[in-house]
């Protein structure tokens, strides 16, 4: 299906910015860029295999794109990559000529769709989020693979993450020569569940982290790191979440386009993702725990201070007595008339601060 784009063209020259609410009162299947980040350069690349030959394309944005896509022989595997979503009229030209639904479009450009699957009978369309390792933070962005007979299109925000894949395809004793389009898609998807690895790797390091500084420093900044933290593992479960429904639905779906030797390494996809799920339950534990060591970090530091306050008004309680007494107004006090009365009063105060101190240190009060 093919639709007119460039009555929505001025909608496209907006910032990532304001594309929130770009899409209010447009009609369903316009591609326009929704997402956190400024679209990066668009970029195509594209391969050829057989179970005998391989050819590679470094940019397949001209004329050779069109030959990629219109090829219909059933020996040849076509991958086309889509790297940066700033051309959407170049990439939606590429869905045209692949005749995808215009609805696909629409879910590609929106970053901020959620993860899913769709069965259109002859086309099968899967949404991921990857976890890029460059990350210093948490963050995660979107994958997109789309397959059509033997083409298979994907498409990332990013530069491509799957040029391992590309190096293994080009062995010519490899897997991918002796397997079909089906292959190619479990791999990727196998690697996006690699890359949830690199995420639980950084969620340990920041668990350490803030585990270590809540035990020796647990300052009041802290305690909005804990709760980013517990934030960044809701999410991540999220998606994980996600990704186990769309691999356990690969996994046992009875789609043309997935054989059954592909189902085989599905199910041990969906291992490692079960394997994810419970380590996040784990990290969710030592959440909780790190709070509660905190708030018992917090508790014990207020006891301190309130026992060291107590001692001090205790050890003042006879002094004060004492002061207050002899600043009463009577004349018949003991040595209130004797010149060295004041030192035998304040050697007695001293004594008793002494002896108090030395009880307190002896139950180990302070």
């Amino acid at each position: 299906m093919h639709i007119n784009l460039a009555f929505y063209r001025k909608r496209w020259n907006m910032t990532f910015e304001d594309h929130v609410s770009a899409k209010t009162g447009l009609p369903p299947g316009i591609p326009i860029y929704i997402g956190r980040h400024e679209p990066e350069i668009t970029k195509i690349t594209g391969l050829v295999y057989t179970s005998d030959d391989f050819h590679e394309f470094d940019d397949i944005s001209g004329p050779s794109g069109i030959d990629l896509i219109n090829t219909q022989s059933e020996d040849e595997i076509r991958w086309i990559h889509i790297s940066g979503l700033k051309d959407i009229e170049l990439i939606n030209s590429i869905f045209t000529l692949a005749d995808l639904h215009p609805l696909i479009a629409e879910d590609i450009f929106n970053t901020r769709s959620r993860a899913k699957i769709e069965d259109f009978g002859d086309i099968l369309f899967i949404i991921l989020d990857i976890v890029p390792s460059a990350e210093k933070e948490f963050q995660t962005r979107k994958i997109n693979i789309i397959i059509k007979g033997n083409l298979l299109i994907s498409v990332s925000e990013t530069g491509n993450p799957f040029e391992h894949i590309i190096s293994r395809i080009s062995h010519p004793n490899g897997k991918f020569r002796v397997h079909g389009i089906d292959y190619l898609m479990y791999s990727i998807i196998d690697s996006v569940v690699d890359t949830y690895f690199f995420g639980l790797e950084k969620i340990e390091d920041i668990a350490e982290v803030l585990e270590e500084r809540v035990v020796q420093d647990p300052s009041s900044e802290i305690i909005r790191e804990i709760q980013y933290f517990r934030h960044t593992l809701i999410k991540f479960k999220r998606q994980v979440w996600s990704l186990r429904d769309i691999v356990m639905h690969l996994s046992r779906s009875d789609s043309e386009i997935i054989t059954d030797s592909t189902r085989i390494f599905m199910r041990d996809v969906y291992d490692h993702v079960i394997k994810i799920f419970e380590d996040l339950d784990v990290h969710r534990e030592m959440a909780e725990g790190i709070m509660e060591i905190y708030l018992s970090s917090v508790s014990n530091r207020t006891n301190e201070v309130m026992r060291v306050l107590t001692v001090i008004a205790v050890i003042f309680i006879p002094l004060t007595f004492i002061t207050g007494v002899y600043g009463m107004n009577f004349s018949s006090l003991p040595g209130i008339d004797d010149p060295a009365g004041h030192l035998v009063i304040f050697g007695m105060m001293i004594l008793i601060t002494a002896l108090m101190v030395a009880a307190f240190r002896l139950k180990k009060w302070i």
